[in-house]
């Protein structure tokens, strides 16, 4: 009954018609040891029967697995993500009596206080970590100030 199941399952796999440029699908093979794999459609993935089982091809690489290892066979309508290329963290402001820090900021660039009326009232290099601080206790009270850092300006009053 199962094989029936999975073979009728990797055929609706093969009439699948979609155009793999357009395609924002992926093919998720789960096996019975608990190992899942997930390929986009520009990979072009392949499910065939052989003699003990089932063969999977995508790209250049072949993977097989016999009747009891293949668990499920899903499709699902996002492309994995197989990389992180770049995580952006944006930038985080904490105010605290007589001191304003920032987290996150991008390490040895330069933050900037400046007065409503653009006035450069501070300036500190970013630590290796991304945070920076200023005093506040030096700025007059009543006022509106922005930070700037290379990622994002932040607006406060004293």
């Amino acid at each position: 009954m199962k094989k029936k199941f999975y073979s009728l399952l990797l055929l609706l796999l093969a009439t699948l018609t979609v155009s793999a440029a357009d395609a924002k699908w992926c093919l998720v093979v789960e096996s019975a040891g608990g190992e899942t794999i997930a390929i986009g459609a520009d990979q072009k993935p392949v499910i065939k029967t052989v003699a003990d089982g089932y063969e999977l091809r995508y790209g250049e690489t072949v993977t097989a697995f016999t009747w009891n290892q293949l668990k499920k066979v899903s499709v699902k309508e996002t492309e994995p993500t197989t990389a992180v290329e770049e995580i952006s963290v944006k930038p985080a402001l904490q105010v605290a009596p007589g001191e304003v820090a920032i987290q996150g900021a991008e390490p040895g660039s330069t933050a900037q206080v400046f007065s409503a009326n653009g006035q450069l009232k501070q300036s500190a290099r970013v630590a290796a970590d991304g945070s920076v601080s200023f005093s506040t206790q030096n700025l007059p009270a009543g006022q509106v100030y922005i930070i700037k850092t290379t990622k994002s300006t932040f607006k406060i009053a004293k």
